[in-house]
């Protein structure tokens, strides 16, 4: 049997547009996976040829941007040059306080249009160990075709079936669901308009011109310990996040603002796609976060409570489809509607929790043992925060422009520490589920 032809281009989502016309001067584009390797330091030329050898199962790393009538696709480029995508990091090694300003400078820096939209830098860590800082373009992968991606071509080992894709489990619902899923969605269009188009506070702490400068900060967190806190109370791992997001939050208005109200979080979710590799098709919702409430377990019941009725409303994809309707009956609406949800007083702080391996993986042989998220932030929003898990870890990734939000420090300790009192609040006080089932 002979190989696929590979496609003369692949057009771009319309998600994947409106990403790339986010990108200007003072915003990026793209997202950070840092995986955080064990053991003798791992150099650029070893991992270049290890990719080079699992290219073929990730076509997307082969793709740069070009423009057929008019609109932007995909294109195989047959020139991809690995030494410019793969390098070793100048000035190493790194501690922690020099691999977060390596981490900033890069990431403030656009990824190069003429060619494939990713990088990775490797970076030996002082004291062993290196750093994988894989930059890739948001409009060639979210979260999930990241994931993918890193079991593709860098990860020994992890839950991959024979083709080097991840196993997910997901699987594509017959005709007659989709079409009672479609008519139950419309039932609920009202419901979705009055909870995703409220109006927020008038003024976000976070909003402002934002400049090119980034701040960034990372922690690591016991995910097994949060994981049994939720389950504990009957919620889940990411209300545990959200929680846990909200107390920091609380922290760092507190610390500069003075006067706390609740904050909307834009909570995105990645819908289902029959084809892995069709671009992204992503939808959200957004949520008013009660930062307010001081107690952490009570906090967990009411984001538990927030997070439940979204889902059982099915609001993602109900907004998913309600905007692709929209733009196909009136594109100039379309944007009307999508500069609306884009404001600060739509949402205030966007967020995202990326799933990763259950299981041990490595590269090259070395354990990861954790995985640093990173996320751009955008126009009048100028925090965005990420967690991504890695076995029994999840750390978090804070990014901001420094010029609005100072001391990232104070909100990353924040984030600690109402983690700790979660996990506490969780074990010590039994009543937890009954009062989240009632």
């Amino acid at each position: 049997m002979s190989a696929p032809t590979e496609p003369e281009y692949v057009p771009l989502s319309d998600e994947d547009r409106a990403i790339l016309d986010l990108e200007c001067a003072t915003v990026v584009g793209h997202v950070l996976h840092g995986a955080m390797l064990d053991g003798a330091p791992v150099d650029a030329a070893a991992l270049r040829a290890r990719i080079a050898a699992r290219l073929p199962a990730a076509p997307e790393l082969r793709y740069r941007l070009d423009e057929r009538a008019g609109a932007p696709v995909w294109v195989p480029d047959g020139r991809l040059d690995l030494e410019h995508h793969v390098v070793d990091a100048p000035d190493g090694p790194y501690d922690d306080e020099a691999l977060r300003a390596l981490v900033a400078d890069r990431f403030a820096q656009h990824l190069d249009r003429a060619r494939p939209l990713w990088t990775i830098d490797v970076a030996p860590r002082a004291g062993g160990g290196t750093a994988l800082l894989w930059r890739v373009h948001h409009a060639l992968a979210d979260g999930a075709t990241m994931t993918r991606l890193s079991h593709t071509v860098l990860y020994d080992e992890g839950p991959v079936d024979d083709t080097g894709r991840p196993v997910t489990g997901t699987a594509v619902s017959p005709p007659a669901t989709v079409r009672a899923d479609h008519e139950r969605r419309r039932a609920h269009l009202v419901g979705v308009l009055r909870r995703e188009f409220t109006i927020g506070p008038a003024r976000s702490p976070f909003d402002g011109a934002i400049s090119a400068r980034r701040d960034v900060a990372f922690l690591d967190t016991d995910l097994a310990a949060l994981h049994a806190s939720a389950r504990s109370a009957g919620a889940t791992v990411n209300d545990a996040f959200l929680a846990v997001l909200a107390g920091g939050l609380r922290r760092w208005v507190d610390h500069h603002a003075g006067r706390v109200t609740d904050l909307r979080v834009r909570v995105p979710v990645s819908l289902p796609r029959e084809d892995p590799s069709a671009g992204n098709r992503d939808s959200a919702f957004d949520l008013p976060l009660p930062v307010h409430v001081t107690d952490p377990l009570e906090r967990l019941h009411a984001v538990h409570e927030l997070t439940t009725r979204r889902k059982d409303a099915a609001d993602a994809a109900l907004l998913d489809d309600l905007l692709h309707r929209l733009a196909e009956v009136s594109p100039p609406l379309r944007h009307v509607v999508d500069r609306l949800r884009a404001t600060a007083r739509a949402f205030t702080v966007s967020v995202s929790d990326v799933p990763g391996p259950r299981t041990p993986v490595a590269v090259l042989g070395r354990r990861v043992h954790a995985t640093w998220p990173l996320a751009e932030i955008g126009f009048h929003h100028a925090l965005r925060v990420t967690a991504a898990s890695m076995v029994d870890v999840l750390s978090f990734g804070v990014c901001v422009d420094p010029g609005l939000v100072p001391d990232v420090d104070v909100l990353a300790d924040g984030l600690r520490a109402e983690a700790d009192l979660l996990v506490t609040a969780c074990q010590t006080r039994p009543e937890s589920r009954a009062a989240t089932s009632r």
